[in-house]
């Protein structure tokens, strides 16, 4: 009887041994995925803060800081919303019963809508997108979920106008914002999708602004390992985009502009030097240029340039330095291109304008001018019809209208 008691009891503890085997094996299985999905979505601690940078590469820092990239995104405050609150300015009014007001009150900044005079929402504004050199939109914070404002801010006419893509006839505050915005807007968010695509954020794994750590990836064991190490002069644990080939160096810019495409893996999970086409498709055809529109798709219209199909190396940073503010710095981005179509080369230009012009300081209005988008039109206010949004196209060609016009433009300063 004794050993039969004893045969059952190591029974039981067999049963026990195998069942904590069973249930470690599937706490490493979870682990293991865990582990997969951070090596994707790296955790903000991994990130060392763009200010780090300055201690090693302060000049490229101090001109960096001044650049429409870093000033992407940001905390609302009244030094980064371009919009004014001053009466008279303060209005967006969609018709003769419905209104939103513009209203600051000590350092917060509001969203009110009105009808027929009588307020029925009013949100806060909690992040600023864009630097504003050509507008803003606004974010708000419902718990944790982020929403989109419904007047944004248009620079060309300094004036407030209807958020993109937005009614015009009603307000809306429902407009739920994706992880995706942020992946172009900012260096890093972490959010989890919950039911009707609506993301939930952890609001303390926000960095905004798109930073050095955007491109060259999350620094601090490249920080950790260079205090360490003062006299090692290559970069380690860091990504440098001059040692890709150039189809990575595109795909690093393309992430955010190519226009909207669809993601096949997790928001940020891509990152410089990998090929973007595993972790997004293509939201157009890359067959036909008429389905390339002046905005949000520079990488598409470079591509289908003579310019870029003729050479082997041109890449966005021919002609861009990310790192220095240039913005509308004709003579400069001119300079770039006469470094290959100068005077004795065969791919010159061959327009011989009047004696006293100067066309090399400004090849950009010729080859490169302001279009209007299809793809986005805005209801301004005290406009009476809807403004398309002006960009320079990216598709390098030659647009006889517009070169009449800057060179009939140079006759007339010359007068």
């Amino acid at each position: 009887m004794l050993n039969y008691l004893r045969k059952i009891k190591r029974q039981k503890v067999v049963i026990l041994l195998i069942a904590i085997l069973v249930y470690l094996g599937n706490v490493m299985c979870i682990s293991l995925g865990n582990a997969t999905l951070q090596k994707e979505l790296p955790d903000k601690k991994k990130f060392a803060g763009s200010a780090t940078c300055a201690s090693c590469h302060n000049e490229i820092y101090k001109t960096h800081i001044q650049t429409a990239h870093y000033l992407d995104s940001r905390p609302a405050s009244k030094a980064f919303i371009k919009g004014s609150f001053a009466p008279g300015k303060n209005k967006f009014v969609y018709n003769k019963w419905t209104e939103v007001v513009l209203e600051q009150k000590n350092n917060k900044f509001f969203q009110a809508a009105f009808l027929n005079g009588i307020e029925f929402q009013r949100e806060e504004f909690d992040i600023v997108i864009g630097s504003g050199r050509k507008g803003q939109t606004y974010l708000f914070w419902s718990d944790n979920d982020l929403f989109q404002l419904p007047v944004s801010y248009y620079t060309p006419l300094d004036s407030w106008c209807n958020s993109p893509g937005f009614p015009t006839s009603y307000v809306r505050f429902n407009r739920p914002v994706p992880i995706q915005c942020l992946e172009c807007h900012g260096t890093y968010a972490k959010a989890d999708e919950t039911p009707g695509n609506v993301n939930t954020f952890d609001k303390t794994q926000i960095i905004y602004g798109v930073d050095c750590e955007r491109c060259h990836g999350p620094a601090a064991d490249h920080v950790a390992f260079h205090q360490q190490h003062p006299n090692e002069k290559k970069g380690r644990y860091v990504i440098n985009t001059k040692t890709m080939d150039r189809q990575l160096r595109l795909d690093a810019c393309a992430l955010c502009h190519s226009g909207f495409r669809q993601p096949i893996k997790p928001a940020f999970s891509f990152m410089p030097g990998d090929r973007l086409d595993e972790f997004s498709t293509a939201g157009y055809s890359t067959d036909s240029v008429s389905t390339l529109d002046v905005h949000g798709n520079q990488y598409g219209l470079l591509t289908s340039s003579k310019c870029f199909k003729a050479s082997l190396q041109m890449d966005c940073s021919s002609c861009h330095d990310p790192h220095t503010n240039e913005f509308n710095n004709k003579k400069i981005f001119s300079q770039r291109c006469m470094s290959c179509h100068n005077e004795g080369s065969h791919n010159s230009c061959t327009l011989a304008p009047e004696p006293g012009l100067l066309l090399s300081e400004n090849c950009i209005d010729c080859h490169m001018p302001v279009l209007s988008s299809k793809a986005i039109q805005l209801n301004v206010t005290n406009a009476d019809r809807l403004v398309p949004d002006p960009v320079r196209t990216h598709r390098i060609a030659i647009y006889p209208e517009k070169t009449k016009e800057y060179i009939d433009s140079l006759k007339s300063r010359k007068k």
